[in-house]
């Protein structure tokens, strides 16, 4: 389940959760990278809250930035 709130071309990741039975990373493989749904949103950046925590986020193509993660979405 992901939760976003919009700011313009930015979405804020309010929640990511997974049951502990399907955390192998592909629901957010598809979720961030694979599915499109963000670029076709216009969304082009979505951003976490600070201090994630277990933060896979890295896996998934974002990056650090101070105590977030980031994404810079593809069109």
């Amino acid at each position: 389940m992901v939760l976003l709130e919009a700011a313009g071309e930015t979405a804020q990741v309010l929640l990511d959760y997974v049951t502990p039975r399907f955390r192998d990373f592909s629901p957010g493989e598809f979720v961030w990278r694979q599915s499109g749904l963000l670029a076709d949103l216009g969304y082009r950046r979505v951003v976490t809250p600070p201090g994630m925590l277990s933060p896979y986020y890295d896996r998934v193509g974002f990056e650090r930035d101070g105590d977030s993660w980031v994404l810079e979405v593809r069109p």
